[in-house]
């Protein structure tokens, strides 16, 4: 029995089935999900931007080797530009940023007001320091698919979602299949042996529900009922992994963002997902900042080379939004263990759909201070605004069409001005 028969018989029944998925908005006009997909790629840790997109080299030869350098790794006359934007010439970054810069936005001199992991982490992502708010991606998804199967997945990062649509964190592949087709022996195999006849299997799923119904009788607490049923509907429902497997590659990328980027992307090509989470650590360098901090960015590179890249191969260029952030940026100079600490101004870099890309918005100072801004123009002006990752956010939510949507209401952010972000 597929899951929508399934929920129609409940219904007739009166039992208090809840989709997973519905707790917050009306799960009668779920269907498939053709909307942009809104993908934030997390730098978990805290990354830096001056070995980035905002780029700050010594001075000197001389410079390079005192604590005080920016960066002991390159000078200041050896940064590069593609376009409009400079990147600093390390790593991957010169051929990334050659590749992509016409698609590319740059955010800098973003203060997130805080150095503790879980504030900035909180703070880059829902655009509040406050606690318990969701995210953008938990926003974006219980709007317009809360009630999907896999509405929002998340492979880490912030994934808080104040109860307004169910996250669904993504097990490894193999799992995954396992998990959509619970009666066969080994999925992976063409023949699909089953363990069970499609008689046993159906008898099997009555008295599952049978089961289910007489516990919902002796529950006199409604949200006891609720939770019990969506926790019933998400286990029996495996119709929607199915839909996903026949988007999943035959063999999957070794790189870790690469394999996440491959299940979001089949989800939403199967109509199921609206928002994802992807994230990457090993960020929080401490101690050999160039040697272990240059390698991690170049994954952040390549996760969102492959993104582009699988996505104009899918056809669906046009339809995907990526925004990349970390939990606030590094300190200008190194501790005493070659490594930097924890700076809280960071930047962030969005492509995709509705982003005009060759743009640099924000700046800051030789030592990473951040510039404040004309609210109007975005350039640099003092006594202007300190762009913080709240005005993003409102950005995000009217780029996405859901800043009035009484939902995205009810989480206010406390930025007055409204600054020209995207346009």
């Amino acid at each position: 029995m597929e899951r929508r028969d399934f929920l129609k018989l409940a219904s007739m029944a009166g039992l208090g089935v809840v989709a997973a998925g519905s707790l917050s908005r009306d799960a009668a006009a779920a269907g498939p999900y053709s909307g942009p997909l809104w993908v934030h790629i997390h730098a978990s840790g805290g990354w830096d931007p001056t070995s980035l997109c905002d780029p700050k080299g010594a001075m000197s030869a001389e410079e390079q080797e005192t604590r005080e350098a920016m960066n002991r790794s390159y000078l200041n006359e050896e940064i590069g530009t593609a376009g409009n934007l400079r990147y600093a010439p390390v790593g991957g970054n010169a051929e990334f940023f050659k590749k992509h810069y016409s698609r590319l936005l740059i955010i800098n001199g973003v203060d997130t007001g805080t150095n503790s992991h879980d504030a900035g982490v909180r703070n880059t992502w829902c655009g509040t320091l406050r606690e318990g708010k969701p995210g953008f991606a938990a926003l974006v998804a219980g709007v317009h698919g809360g009630s999907l199967p896999m509405g929002f997945i998340s492979n880490g990062g912030y994934d808080t979602t104040a109860n307004v649509v169910p996250v669904t964190r993504v097990p490894d592949t193999g799992l995954l299949q396992r998990l959509a087709y619970p009666n066969v022996i080994d999925p992976a195999n063409e023949n699909r042996e089953p363990y069970h006849t499609e008689a046993t299997m159906t008898r099997i799923m009555e008295a599952r529900q049978a089961r289910h119904a007489a516990r919902l009788e002796q529950q006199r607490l409604p949200h006891v009922k609720q939770a019990m049923s969506t926790l019933f509907t998400s286990r029996v429902g495996q119709n929607e992994l199915k839909q996903l497997i026949q988007f999943l590659p035959a063999e999957f990328e070794k790189a870790s963002l690469r394999r996440q980027a491959q299940v979001a992307l089949a989800a939403y090509r199967a109509g199921i997902c609206v928002s994802a989470n992807l994230s990457v650590g090993g960020f929080d360098t401490h101690g050999n900042h160039d040697d272990n901090h240059i390698p991690r960015l170049g994954d952040i590179c390549d996760g969102v080379d492959f993104l582009l890249t699988a996505a104009e191969e899918q056809g669906i260029a046009d339809r995907i939004v990526i925004v990349v952030g970390s939990d606030f940026g590094r300190t200008p100079g190194y501790n005493e263990g070659n490594g930097k600490d924890h700076w809280n101004i960071t930047s962030m870099m969005l492509a995709g759909a509705g982003i005009q890309g060759n743009r640099v918005i924000g700046a800051t100072d030789e030592r990473h201070n951040p510039l404040e801004v004309d609210p109007v123009t975005l350039e640099p002006m003092q006594g202007g605004v300190r762009i913080k990752p709240g005005h993003i956010h409102k950005a995000l939510r009217k780029l996405a069409g859901i800043a009035e949507d009484p939902l995205v209401q009810r989480f206010p952010l406390s930025e007055d001005e409204d600054l020209p972000i995207f346009g």
